[in-house]
């Protein structure tokens, strides 16, 4: 399986970091305008005034190949990595008509993400190998091709869609011997030196064979007697004789992407479109793996200073990168730098996928992932602490509360028994109520605040309250008294530090 970059103009490769930078790929636009690969940047460029150079980047590649990789794990777990954006997969044991539409699940994933990819599919590696490098990719680039070599008995009508046109099959057909007929025998990848290999083909070449085909109908001894040991290996390669064993690869356990920018950007559109990317490609690889993200982290590389980090917990695991997309670019939108962007990594913590069913009095949110955006953008305003559900401090602080964050799944609310749990309700001025209070003995007589005043009727207390006294800060320390004024109403007085305040009414 290969992958290839497609476009509709006339476009080269070339390696910006290379003392002598030359054209490494080349489009068919540019090829039919002369330029090749080999040819120097000026030299191209001599040749197709309307060119357009890009650099190779060595970080999409690599990310390339990890998705490769990780798509090509879906057929089988024996993968062997080729490091040059192929990789060999050995289908043995599998059902034929299976890997083939997971290839052409393949070629559409890919396709929708903008990446074309061919994939051969043969009883050699070598064919196979071909296979996948021989459409035009000018014309079938624009959806990607499977191309089964032989096979003939194994495959049924209906996976092949024989009643749609060729432009129209994600998967092809031919016989070897079709296939072979015409394919050159310097298209063969085979393990001798450059100059060896060049002997090779040119004594081939004065034979009259150029061909595949011709060159597996000579006899295995004449070969060997002729072209010695290489000839033997390049012989054994195109027939399918070579005993291969697949160097099998394992999956990358991080989930993990980064990129370092050329120029350092100062805004947070390059940073967006990254992120989209990398998602894209992270999301892929985890329903591949059957795995979901629990918790994002997008880590700034600044020009100047330390690295910014931005954390994002999920409200339920997920592999939708439009989810993740929407949450983490909200977060990303408020941030705010002293230096430009340098590098930009994301990290996902992965687990296993699991189903849950709620309960029959379980409620979840209609949007977890869209509620919890909403949070994050009002706590880049009032900030982290003030989003949330308050819950009860257990200290015994008066009115103290903590915020929590909120759950994804409501659970059912058993009965309760108000009386018995919480007595009558005191209905809280905030703040509290400036008040004068006079005394006889040790009981409230008369209170008086800006809304109430009278002579207490009946009194409960006092009630001492205090907590936290062994810290500098944060300590309280007060005196609570329930009473009953003669005109009526029942309230709640208290003095601490500040003086006496009517707390509420009951």
């Amino acid at each position: 399986m290969g992958s290839r970059p497609r476009s509709l103009l006339p476009v080269v490769v070339v390696d910006a970091e290379a003392r002598k930078p030359v054209v490494l790929e080349a489009t068919a636009e540019a090829e039919r305008e002369g330029v090749h690969a080999g040819l120097s940047v000026p030299q191209a460029l001599a040749r197709c005034p309307e060119l357009v150079v890009r650099h190779r980047s060595r970080q999409a590649e690599a990310s390339l190949e990890e998705l490769l990789f990780a798509l090509a794990y879906s057929l089988s777990p024996r993968v062997e990595r080729d490091g040059a954006g192929e990789v060999l997969v050995d289908l043995k044991g599998a059902k034929l008509e299976e890997a083939l539409q997971r290839c052409g699940q393949i070629v559409a994933e890919l396709s929708a993400m903008g990446i074309c990819v061919g994939i051969g599919v043969a009883e050699s590696c070598v064919v196979a190998a071909l296979a996948a490098k021989s459409f035009d990719w000018a014309q079938d680039a624009l959806a990607g091709r499977v191309l089964l070599v032989g096979g003939e008995n194994r495959v049924t009508s209906t996976l092949l869609q024989k009643d749609k046109s060729p432009a129209e099959r994600p998967i092809h057909h031919v016989n070897l011997g079709e296939f072979v007929e015409c394919l050159p025998i310097g298209d063969v990848p085979f393990g001798a030196d450059p100059a060896s290999r060049a002997r090779l083909l040119d004594v081939l070449s004065k034979w009259g064979v150029r061909t595949v085909s011709a060159f597996a109908k000579l006899k295995r001894a004449a070969v060997g007697a002729r072209l010695g040991v290489e000839g033997l290996r390049l012989w054994d390669r195109v027939t399918g004789k070579e005993q291969r064993v697949v160097a099998v690869a394992e999956l990358p356990a991080e989930f993990e992407e980064s990129w370092e920018f050329e120029y350092d950007v100062d805004s947070v559109d390059p940073l967006l479109f990254l992120l989209r990317r990398f998602l894209d490609t992270l999301c892929l690889r985890m329903r591949v793996a059957h795995k979901v993200a629990a918790f994002a982290r997008v880590e700034l590389g600044l020009a100047y200073g330390e690295p910014l980090v931005v954390e994002q917990k999920l409200p339920e695991a997920t592999a939708d990168e439009g989810a993740l997309f929407s949450l983490l670019a909200a977060r990303l939108e408020e941030v705010e730098t002293d230096s430009p962007v340098a590098r930009i990594s994301l990290w996902l913590e992965v687990v296993d996928f699991k189903q849950r069913q709620l309960g029959l009095f379980e409620s979840s949110l209609k949007n977890p992932y869209r509620f919890t955006q909403t949070l994050s953008r009002v706590a880049g305003i009032v900030g982290e602490d003030r989003v949330g559900r308050p819950v009860l401090e257990e200290d015994g602080r008066p009115d103290g509360v903590r915020m929590e964050e909120l759950p994804a799944a409501v659970p059912p609310v058993g009965e309760l028994d108000l009386g018995r749990m919480f007595g009558m309700p005191l209905r809280r001025y905030r703040p509290g109520l400036v008040a004068s209070v006079e005394f006889q003995g040790r009981q409230p007589i008369w209170i008086q605040c800006e809304t109430v005043s009278g002579f207490v009727k009946a009194v409960r207390g006092p009630w001492l309250n205090s907590g936290h006294w062994w810290e500098e800060t944060g300590s309280w320390n007060c005196v609570e008294w329930d009473v009953e004024l003669n005109k009526g109403g029942v309230y709640r007085i208290c003095k601490d530090a500040d003086g006496w305040k009517v707390e509420g009414n009951y």
